[in-house]
């Protein structure tokens, strides 16, 4: 077998490997490498900022379903008040109107018996009259 002795071009070769790793770490990896740390950092900040913004749009959420809950409440409360201003006006104008009606019947009831004794008093007056007409012409001779 035969033994390889490495020559002086060994070393060139690695002095030539070791500079250009350097030039390739220093001028392409290293900036390639912040690039991308870069991006990942705005990446994460984006994110962040998105959750942030769904945070506060949950919470703005919940509060303008807070007040809309709030002023249906509230438009309920108006409405049931005005139902019960409104019912209490209706019994109130009722009530008058029942009072004026009641009022009116008494005095038609009242006109109505008036007209009544004074029907029958001209009546009787005209019954006696004509029971002695009768009479006279049933005796043939005046009744005094």
């Amino acid at each position: 077998m035969e033994q390889i002795v490495p020559n002086y071009s060994v070393f060139i070769q690695a002095v030539i490997f070791l500079v250009a790793l350097y030039v390739i770490k220093t001028f392409i990896l290293t900036p390639i490498l912040e690039v991308l740390k870069g991006r990942s950092e705005s990446i994460e900040g984006s994110e962040e900022e998105a959750k942030r913004f769904e945070e506060e749009s949950a919470r703005l959420d919940a509060s303008y379903r807070a007040k809309i809950a709030e002023a249906r409440s509230q438009a309920q409360q108006e409405r049931g008040k005005s139902r019960d201003e409104a019912r209490g006006v209706e019994r109130e104008i009722l009530g008058k109107a029942r009072e004026e009606a009641q009022g009116i019947l008494e005095g038609i009831r009242a006109e109505i018996q008036q007209e009544s004794t004074e029907a029958r008093g001209r009546l009787r007056d005209e019954a006696a009259g004509l029971s002695r007409i009768l009479t006279e012409k049933l005796l043939g001779r005046p009744v005094s």
